[in-house]
């Protein structure tokens, strides 16, 4: 059981840490009022100025403010970007390594209707050429047009030049690649306009090691040993461009030296005869495009994740930070063929939260993570919290704001807070700090205690629960088109669509749920067999929902119809999947169907809260550590509302004032506006 004394004042290690990126003169002043303020330690960096890390004063400095850290008793995570986003090291990555920048390659398509010569050479803007070919077309009417990608004919090609014939009904297609740079994430951020790395590159993200990491090591040994872990911040592919007032010449696809290779030693075929799929085609493209933005999560995963995780552990440490837009799934396939793959090989998983008020938050930003947490069997996650998005609705009320989302991002696994929610030092000791922000002395030491004790009760604990929803990233791959415009085009989201409308039924349903994926559906499948009882990761599988998808893995089906026939509550929501992601092949499905409004009924019955709450949408999760069962309740109304209890007598442990009240069974219980509470029982 929980201590009481440590419920009401929780340690510091459950508590925030702010994001320093810039001491003032006196850090040892800042530290004292850091302390001041109730915060458990920070997330800082080297002194980014003159050369980062290149530079042994800023390294000298950096060294005194963890040992002054030490002396204050202040935890510190070690951020490993000299700006943002992270891999460019200010700079001193790609400073005499042009190759080791961010690439992408693109597709030149030509046509000829009859006859002709086509003679094509490079832009200044890209490197060289790697394929060229040509196939016939077929044209069953003067309003169709369909390419012949079975019917691949190579064409020979210099660096920069093609020149070939073209017959009657033939098309040309030459790939080239570029650097990945203008329009995406490497320009349009607060940072810097500066190239970055290419995070699918072993040797540049070495070479980001080797600038941004080991001079620390060389200066302070035991830096890494010390810290809490790593932060790293938005690494991406820079493929994508996202500005939707912006439209460029190139299409660009993630490309780094040896990807055709990989793919046929991934999947044993070559990718060179569909190459046109991964930019065009229909059906037949989907299976393409699902294999190769799989292959590039793995890359990803190995040489940015694991190649970091691994560095970091052998230095005593872990890596963690988080990604770009980790909330849309058309955004995994993007920035990172497959996200949870990346995610998951970090030393510890984590994500950042930029709607910081309940209406725009997006149970998303934790239910795709937890999959990670889930499967490595994490401590939860960190999050970052950064009051970014629709500030002027955040600012109307900040701390009720911002209460309420720790609640939902701790519900949906977080463990550990870093911030940007900045507190206001102009009060303390007569203004001696002079930072501005938005909670005072005695406002941030309570949001402290109230992040604290949410920390210290779930400390350990995944969520339990029977309720599954089908993480559908072949469709969000299938259907992913590189583009030459930026921005959220409506095309893209339909399968986050799909996968929102289901979240927010389940979830407002006072039902909390899993996303699930076909590694996992082979698990439930096993234990089936092997038990009779299909379980993942623990949880026996009560319900298993699916998204209105267009393409799903054949095997997942067939699994859900055996789980079903074993008794398994399973629906698809919609018309079901059309295509086999395996071959793009039509499907035919046998299952049951339902709404939206169909499967939150579904959902809705709680024994221990067996009627709808009274005034608005309480989430729950349910956690067991040892023999006893911690409820957690989070309000997400701007008023209170009312539950009716009917599990066993216990405790109510409120996390707003650290109290512990007696709860009986049969009793009414109130969850005060945009808190949460725990609800403790045997």
């Amino acid at each position: 059981m929980i201590d009481k004394t440590a419920f009401q004042n929780p340690p510091r290690k459950y508590r925030v840490n702010p994001m320093v990126h810039e001491w003032i003169e006196d850090q040892r002043l800042q530290m004292e009022a850091i302390r001041d303020y109730g915060f458990g330690g920070v997330v800082t960096n080297v002194p980014r100025a003159d050369g980062f890390t290149s530079n042994n004063s800023n390294l000298e400095r950096f060294d005194t403010i963890l040992r002054d850290l030490d002396a204050a008793g202040l935890s510190y995570w070690i951020y490993d970007e000299a700006g943002y986003p992270s891999g460019r090291g200010g700079g001193l990555t790609l400073e005499g390594h042009p190759e080791l920048a961010a690439k992408g390659f693109y597709a030149h398509r030509r046509m000829a209707y009859v006859p002709e010569h086509a003679h094509f050479r490079l832009d200044d803007q890209s490197d060289r050429i790697v394929w060229a070919a040509k196939y016939p077309v077929e044209t069953p009417g003067l309003h169709e047009s369909f390419v012949r990608y079975d019917c691949m004919t190579a064409v020979p090609f210099t660096d920069t030049e093609v020149e070939c014939d073209l017959g009657e009904k033939e098309i040309l297609y030459v790939f080239c690649t570029k650097d990945a740079h203008e329009g995406s994430h490497a320009t349009h951020n607060v940072s810097s306009f500066l190239k970055n790395i290419n995070i699918m590159d072993k040797r540049a993200v070495r070479r980001f090691i080797d600038c941004c990491f080991e001079p620390i090591v060389a200066r302070i040994p035991d830096a890494y040993a010390r810290a809490e872990g790593v932060f790293t911040d938005e690494p991406s592919l820079h493929v994508t461009y996202v500005r939707e007032y912006e439209v460029w010449p190139h299409a660009l696809a993630p490309w780094v030296d040896g990807l055709f290779e990989a793919y046929e030693a991934e999947y044993g075929e070559s990718l060179l005869p569909k190459l046109p799929l991964i930019f065009e085609g229909r059906t037949e493209a989907y299976p393409v495009r699902v294999r190769f933005y799989e292959l590039v999560g793995k890359l990803i995963a190995e040489a940015w994740t694991a190649q970091l995780s691994a560095w970091c552990e052998s230095h005593g440490g872990a890596f963690s930070g988080h990604y770009l837009l980790e909330e849309r799934m058309n955004q995994h396939v993007k920035q990172y063929g497959n996200y949870i793959r990346v995610l998951a090989a970090a030393s510890y998983p984590g994500i950042d939260v930029l709607p910081c008020y309940p209406e725009g938050f997006k149970y998303t930003t934790t239910k795709f993570a937890q999959m990670a947490v889930r499967k490595k069997n994490s401590n939860g996650m960190m999050v970052e919290i950064c009051p970014f998005d629709n500030v002027e609705a955040f600012k109307k009320a900040p701390l009720d704001n911002m209460s309420c989302v720790m609640g939902l991002l701790y519900l949906g696994g977080v463990r550990n807070t870093h911030s940007y929610f900045a507190a206001d030092y102009t009060g303390w000791r007569e203004g001696r700090i002079q930072i501005s922000g938005y909670t005072d002395q005695a406002q941030s030491n309570w949001f402290n205690e109230y992040v604290g004790r949410m920390g210290l009760v779930l400390d350990g604990l995944q969520n339990r629960c029977g309720t599954f929803i089908y993480f559908p990233m072949e469709d969000a791959q299938a259907k992913h088109r590189p583009s030459h415009e930026g921005g959220f085009r409506t095309g893209d989201n339909t399968t986050d669509e799909a996968v929102n409308a289901l979240a927010d039924a389940v979830y407002d349903a006072g039902r909390d749920f899993y996303y699930i994926d076909l590694a996992d559906l082979r698990e439930a499948r096993s234990t089936l067999r092997e038990t009779g009882v299909a379980s993942i990761s623990g949880n026996p599988v009560e319900q298993i929902f699916v998204p209105s998808v267009f393409v799903m893995y054949r095997e997942a089906m067939e699994i859900l119809a055996e789980l079903a026939a074993a008794g398994v509550t399973v629906r698809y929501m919609g018309k079901g999947p059309r295509y086999a992601a395996e071959d793009g092949i039509r499907l035919e499905l046998q299952a049951e169907f339902a709404t939206v409004e169909e499967i939150a009924s579904l959902v809705s019955g709680d024994a221990d809260f067996p009627e709808p709450s009274v005034g608005g949408t309480v989430l729950r999760g349910r956690f067991v550590r040892e023999d006893t069962v911690i409820r957690m309740l989070v309000n997400k109304e701007r008023h209170a509302v009312t539950l009716h209890y009917c599990g066993p007598d216990g405790e109510i442990w409120n996390p707003s004032d650290g109290s512990v009240m007696p709860v009986k069974n049969g009793t009414e219980i109130t969850v005060p506006a945009l808190r949460a509470i725990f609800v403790v029982s045997k």
